[in-house]
């Protein structure tokens, strides 16, 4: 497993608190390259308050953090393979900083598992980049995930949903509880995460895992350049398997052998963490390259040079296509080329273009 060089903070509760500002700065300031930071919206895309909840975060950064934070947007994963959703893969793969956060955990980790999030999640932590998440998005990381509101508002039987797995980077074999102490029912015991104790007992008894709870207002932050880990914020941080149940609190650097100790990484979890792979057809390949192109296009000064390598992959994707006797899809490539006054010249060995005359 390659050696982890970035940063990770995983958050109880209260990612925009006065008590967690400075996990964020901190993380921010572990960068050594100018800030180039997006945040994610999955968690909370289903939700109609979501573009104001985007405005929140960004607000929060720009004010808290002093940073601007950019929006890489991904709600539905019906736009898996869509120009907007590699664009949206583009626009991470090249950030160092992430924020992801509250919503619904399971709403998260369906949506992700079936892309290219886990991956680029994993990719971005271990060549160097810094990641908070936080509440539902927090959730997520481990081997599975605790679908809340399923169990705790709908009444559905304890169940877990899958997890990214992100935390194996790390050689950490558990599942993520946030709002660890949350104690919102009053009378009623609200906390792991809202479904309580005798829940979340029920679960472990049916199909058990590691747990790292995190109590709310409090963050996890792991270094995988230092080889350690610490708390901050107002709580605690409680790691329960099979032997014990064992207790981290804000004050101390601890190495990361410690928790690795605790929540080891069996045989079975490296051999089950192969990497995902997105099946792709002609077009979400040609989506691909468009929004490869147009974020170069955004970031770079020679659009000529630019416009030339569009135009010469777009040929040589009709070229594939032809010869894969797809006539139509190539077809449509041609035509699309011809409303931007872009003639073709086809010969036994090659294809040329040109502008047509006007």
């Amino acid at each position: 497993m390659s050696k982890v060089k970035g940063s990770i903070a995983i958050l109880g509760s209260g990612e925009t608190s006065p008590n967690l500002v400075s996990v964020h700065r901190r993380l921010i300031n572990n960068l050594n390259e100018k800030v180039n930071a997006y945040l994610i919206d999955t968690p909370f895309g289903f939700q109609e308050n979501a573009d104001e909840l985007v405005k929140k975060l960004r607000e929060f950064y720009q004010k808290s953090i002093n940073i601007e934070i950019d929006l890489a947007s991904f709600r539905d994963k019906k736009s898996i393979n869509s120009i907007n959703y590699f664009e949206m893969l583009e626009a991470l793969s090249e950030s160092n900083f992430i924020f992801a956060g509250p919503g619904s955990p399971s709403y998260a980790s369906k949506t992700w598992i079936e892309s290219g999030i886990p991956d680029l999640f994993k990719n971005h932590i271990t060549k160097g980049g810094s990641a908070v998440f936080s509440s539902a998005a927090a959730s997520t990381l481990g081997n599975k995930t605790l679908p809340v509101y399923e169990i705790y508002k709908v009444g559905l039987e304890p169940y877990w949903e899958k997890g990214l797995k992100i935390l194996e980077i790390f050689n950490l074999n558990c599942t993520i509880i946030p709002h660890f102490n949350n104690k919102e029912g009053g009378t009623h015991d609200t906390s792991y995460s809202y479904v309580g104790k005798r829940r979340m007992e029920t679960l472990l008894e049916n199909e058990f895992t590691n747990i790292i709870g995190i109590d709310e207002h409090t963050a996890l932050l792991i270094d995988g350049e230092d080889n350690s880990f610490e708390v901050e914020g107002i709580g605690k941080v409680t790691i329960i398997n099979h032997k014990e149940e064992k207790a981290f609190e804000k004050g101390e650097v601890y190495n990361l052998d410690e928790l690795k100790k605790l929540l080891p990484l069996s045989k079975d979890n490296v051999l089950s963490n192969k990497k995902s792979e997105t099946k792709l057809d002609d077009i979400s390949d040609l989506n691909e390259q468009i929004a490869k192109l147009k974020l170069q296009i955004k970031n770079e000064k020679n659009y000529s040079e630019i416009f030339n390598t569009l135009v010469e992959d777009l040929i040589s994707l009709r070229n594939q296509l032809r010869d894969n006797k797809k006539f139509e899809e190539s077809d449509n490539i041609r035509n699309l080329l011809e409303k931007l006054n872009i003639v073709i010249e086809d010969d036994k060995e090659s294809s040329n273009w040109s502008f047509k005359d006007l």
